[in-house]
Formats: C-alpha cells, structure tokens, sequence
C-alpha cells in the first residue's frame, strides 16, 4: 500500500519542506495506477491545482477538482485518478502534536465553545476563500527556496492557514475535529482499528497510526483485545467477505480487495482455513440454504 508521508518525506526529488512535525508538498501523481490504496501517519490538507482525483472511504466519496481543497484524517483510503489531464496538488502533512501545538496558541480563546466529536468523518471539504486561496499560493516561494526560509516562519504561515480555516464558518466542523485530535479523544487504538482493519496494511503500520512502537501497540492490543492483531484482523475481514459474499454479487476479487487481504489467493486459502470451503463453495451452499 502507498504510504503517502514516507514516500513525499524520503523521496528526492519533490519540492518541500520538511518540518520537525509537519511536512509541504507540491507533486504530481507518482501512482499510475487508476485505483489504488493509500494511507498517511499524518493528518493532511489538500490542495488541487490542477486536475482532479476522487478520494474513496467505505463511507462516501470525495472528488476533488481545481481549486478545491478538503482535509484528511490519518488513515487509509482508496484513490481514483483521471488521466485525461494532468494532476497536481499541494499538501500540508501535519502530525497530532503539531496540530496540538497550533490549537493551543492560536484558537486557545474559542477552545470553550468547541466541542469533541466523538466519531469524526475521515475526510471534510475545506470552503476556499479568497483569502485562503492566497494563502495557498503563497507556499511556492517557499517550496522553490526552502533551505533560505527559516523554519520559523514556514511554522507560522502553516498556522495561519490552518487559523484561517478555522475561522471560516463555513469549516465549522473541522475546527470541532481539529479540537477533538488536539484534545487527544475521539481516536483510540479501539476506533483506529475499527475503521482501519479493511485496508492492507501492516501490523507496524497500524502501530505508527496509533502514535505507538510496535511493541508497545502489540501489548496494548492482546490487553484490550486478549489476542495478537494478526488473528484479530483476519476475523474481521473474513467475516466481512461471509457478509459481502452473501448481501452482493462482487466477485471474490472484489471482495478480497474491500477486506483488505493482500490477494485473491490469499484470502481463499485463510477462508478455507477457517470455514473449510471455498468463498464461491460457501456462497453457494449459503444460497441455496436460504
């Protein structure tokens, strides 16, 4: 699966700035792929500058065209891409202790007429403004010379932007999400995985979402959870495909790839382990049951 942070952090290549917490990016697609997995460790906003790309959760759908901007929890999704014209866009990782750290200083009078959600969405439209739309092409400068800007001052128009958003009316709700990660509630180990599990991704990668080593995550999971992560996602995911196999008509393609195994064989093999069939054997035989 693309690790989005990773690649735009160690790759050469792109313009950006690399912070202590934070990391701008300006980049055209590296993904040739129409659809494909992604995932951040970092929240992120969203930029387009040219083009447009759909971003996809088991929840709704987001496309993204020209001057249009949306914010990311950090996560997985799925990624659409048209190739019919080129794509580019700007994005602004940042980690919880950064977004901590700008809540704090910058919004600290408002904290008391926000509120905590308890169970945000992963993805929220930004309303772009003009002021906002200035402040996002104001980063080029920046991006073409960043050893000559002191970090201090790419800080502080990283926290102008977000202040901006905040202060818009229109991005109400984010303001409430951006509280709720600063506060530290609303995204436990528990919420992670639940929302998470369906993606293919790596025991240590649920670990880096979780802001915990793997040791540490593998210690909290068998207390919470009185198992290992492993045999905890292929329970989950195998009984999505049994509710999958029996509610649609995708494919076992298909459905492997909405479950989060790594492959078509893969998932055969752990739901004949398990159930002693085959996913197209079990289907049938639950169909002519019914």
């Amino acid at each position: 699966m693309f690790d989005s942070y990773k690649h735009f952090l160690e790759t050469p290549g792109y313009h950006k700035i690399i912070g202590e917490d934070y990391l701008i990016v300006e980049f055209k697609c590296p993904i040739k792929e129409e659809l494909f997995d992604a995932w951040s460790e970092c929240h992120s906003v969203v930029y387009v500058l040219n083009g447009q790309k759909k971003w996809i959760t088991p929840s709704n759908e987001f496309l993204v065209k020209e001057d249009q901007s949306i914010f990311v929890r950090k996560g997985a999704f799925k990624n659409q891409q048209y190739f019919e014209e080129s794509f580019c866009v700007l994005m602004f990782f940042m980690k919880d202790d950064f977004i901590k750290r700008c809540m704090d200083s910058d919004i600290e009078k408002e904290m008391s007429a926000l509120q905590r959600v308890d169970h945000p969405e992963f993805i929220y439209r930004i309303n772009v403004e003009e002021s906002l739309r200035v402040l996002y092409h104001s980063f080029f400068s920046y991006l073409k010379q960043p050893q000559k800007t002191p970090q201090k001052i790419i800080e502080l128009k990283f926290r102008e932007m977000l202040m901006n958003i905040c202060l818009d009316p229109g991005n109400r709700e984010i303001k409430n999400v951006l509280y709720t990660l600063a506060s530290n509630s609303g995204y436990t180990i528990e919420q992670v995985m639940e929302e998470q599990y369906i993606y293919n991704l790596k025991v240590e990668e649920y670990a880096r979402l979780c802001g915990k080593s793997a040791s540490s995550f593998k210690r909290y999971f068998k207390k919470v959870y009185d198992t290992t992560p492993a045999k905890w996602l292929q329970t989950k995911r195998l009984n999505l495909a049994r509710e999958l196999l029996l509610s649609t008509d995708f494919t076992v393609q298909e459905i492997c790839y909405d479950c989060g195994f790594e492959s078509d064989s893969h998932f055969i093999r752990s739901f004949k382990a398990e159930y002693g069939v085959t996913p197209n054997a079990w289907r049938v035989s639950k169909t002519q049951t019914v």
